[in-house]
């Protein structure tokens, strides 16, 4: 079954048609260039491959359970960030695993019965959840993908803020690349991502 499935995509802003008839399918390991000046709706696709439009007509369909990635013209980061801060909230959810785990510990301490039952099926669940998504050793893949996007020791506390623009590219890539997308869209990539 193909990652992704767009079928005769038709959006127009106003009178303004910007897609219509798009139509194109995506397997796993294939990559795709989608060319053309700006206004001819190449954002837009993407949009709606993220959900974020929904078309005038014609379907999107993303394979279930799979994750989409998504890389913006211009990432979006947090000010108060250094580039490792910035690049470790790909893990949100882990850590949020984490916080609900340490709270089940806590419960469970004074937990009898059908209670604790249950609070250890939950255990299982969050258990199994925090080993898909990268356990308890996070640290080595922050480093070593900032590492192999150019990024030096020294600029790893540096505030995220103070990067130029291609630098700050490359740290929301990094950062995309670690949420292990299984399809990654890159809008306007530019040549800062060569490496």
């Amino acid at each position: 079954m193909a990652l992704l499935t767009v079928s005769n995509v038709r959006h127009a802003y106003g009178t303004r048609v910007v897609l219509d008839g798009a139509t194109l399918s995506l397997d796993r390991g294939e990559k795709i260039g989608l060319v053309g000046r700006n206004g001819t709706g190449k954002s837009t696709l993407l949009a709606a491959i993220r959900g974020q439009i929904e078309p005038d007509s014609g379907t999107v369909q993303v394979q279930r359970g799979i994750r989409v990635g998504y890389l913006g013209q211009h990432p979006e980061l947090e000010p108060e960030d250094t580039v490792r801060d910035a690049a470790e909230r790909a893990f949100t959810r882990l850590h949020q695993l984490h916080q609900e785990l340490n709270g089940l510990y806590e419960r469970m301490a004074t937990a009898e019965g059908v209670e604790l039952e249950r609070l250890l099926a939950r255990q299982a669940v969050l258990e199994d959840e925090l080993a898909s998504e990268g356990g308890y050793a996070i640290d080595h893949l922050i480093d070593g993908t900032l590492a192999g996007l150019g990024f030096t020791e020294e600029q790893l506390s540096q505030p995220a803020s103070t990067l130029s623009g291609g630098e700050q590219g490359r740290l929301g890539l990094a950062r995309l690349l670690l949420e292990r997308p299984d399809l990654l869209l890159l809008d306007e990539p530019t040549n800062h991502l060569d490496i």
